[in-house]
């Protein structure tokens, strides 16, 4: 009989408390500053050094000094970190914002534009 009048004091301070969950995607909940929601490039302060693709666990990055170019593939990323860390010029960020979901699997290709050589005058 004990157990029914303990069942009955649960259940009524539950009742008076409202909902444990959150009414998502009405009420979002905050974002933690250490959250780790995705990686962006700084391209213009990439010196194509590899160091982040040699680094990188998931083999998700990939540099092409030739090409001037930074891929990165956002579904085989595990948000680790890593690059972010090595990079010496700290031309990757992690952001707190996660993704937008998209339809289609396409990597994320940031293009370097050649800036005018030591010497050379443009124009």
């Amino acid at each position: 009989m004990s157990e029914v009048f303990e069942m009955l004091r649960v259940l009524s301070a539950n009742l008076g408390r409202g909902p444990a969950t959150r009414r998502y995607p009405a009420e979002k909940r905050a974002i933690f500053p250490s959250s780790r929601g995705r990686i962006e490039s700084v391209i213009e302060n990439c010196i194509f050094c590899g160091v982040c693709q040699k680094r990188c666990p998931a083999d998700c990055i990939v540099v092409n000094k030739a090409e001037r170019t930074w891929n990165l593939d956002p579904y085989q990323c595990i948000v680790c970190g890593v690059c972010v860390e090595v990079c010496p010029t700290k031309a990757i960020a992690m952001r707190t914002e996660y993704r937008k979901p998209r339809s289609e699997r396409t990597p994320l290709t940031h293009h370097q534009e050649p800036g005018p050589r030591e010497g050379r005058v443009e124009g």
